[in-house]
């Protein structure tokens, strides 16, 4: 829900969104191409000034949404670039009696290359996610012509997740009020019974949800609305010259 209120608070919300889509999904193409480690320090760096300078996003709301994948990052990193031996081989190792674990230069390398191509991406995407609301990706889905049943099922899902987050949180303070959560044993007692009477909500809220669509006179289309956010001369422009700028990084770097 935040990154919903962060996206409508955003000082670039009023560029048009599928501007913004194909920014963040062309340069996540480009990084993926190019492969290069200066391409993804300037993505880094382009996206982070995008997101945070102009679209005055708060660092910290930005940096705690980055926790997760930053942590999946390194923990892939690790995974690369340690390797397993019989024997002691690469420049550094470590001895665990029946194996080997080591690391090389060039594992080291790849590691690193992996990782910051890792952050660029989802600076890229998360630049999209803190501008543009989720009604306006779904609304640039449908003039891309996908299917309609998979925007209308992604729109139902995306909406009903926050209702069962309310349900949820609702019920884990009742449980709280009543001690639910007083001992070990006792936290699992509480959480098996939220989650059988969460599933139960749950259908009753979609039934619900379902009847509210009826009576608005639902016939199995959901009509979006979005404003219409003209793409203006320069962003088209300095679109042209960021693109530019990432072939020639990679040309340099070849």
């Amino acid at each position: 829900m935040q990154i919903d209120y962060y996206a409508y608070r955003s000082n670039i919300n009023n560029w048009n969104a599928g501007f913004k889509v194909l920014l963040a999904m062309g340069t996540l193409c480009l990084v993926i191409a190019l492969d290069k480690t200066a391409v993804s320090l300037f993505v880094i760096m382009f996206f982070g000034i995008l997101t945070l300078g102009v679209g005055k996003t708060p660092a910290r709301i930005y940096l705690h949404f980055m926790t997760v994948p930053l942590a999946f990052m390194i923990c892939s990193g690790i995974a690369i670039a340690v390797q397993f031996a019989g024997s002691p081989v690469g420049e550094w190792n470590i001895s665990l009696h029946f194996f080997y674990l080591c690391l090389t230069r060039s594992s080291v390398a790849l590691a690193a290359k992996v990782f910051l191509k890792g952050i660029a991406g989802m600076s890229a995407l998360y630049m999209m996610a803190f501008s543009t609301p989720m009604h306006e990706i779904i609304d640039v889905m449908r003039k891309l012509h996908l299917p309609r049943l998979f925007i209308e099922l992604m729109s139902l899902i995306y909406r009903y997740i926050f209702i069962l987050f309310d349900v949820a949180e609702k019920m884990q303070t009742a449980a709280k009020a009543r001690l639910g959560y007083q001992s070990f044993r006792q936290s699992f007692r509480t959480f098996a019974g939220v989650v059988g009477n969460l599933f139960l909500i749950s259908l009753k809220k979609a039934n619900a949800y379902y009847d509210a669509l009826l009576s608005r006179g639902y016939d199995g289309k959901i009509e979006f609305l979005a404003d219409e956010k003209q793409i203006r001369p320069w962003q088209i422009g300095g679109c042209a010259c960021y693109f530019t700028i990432l072939i020639f990084l990679w040309y340099v770097c070849k």
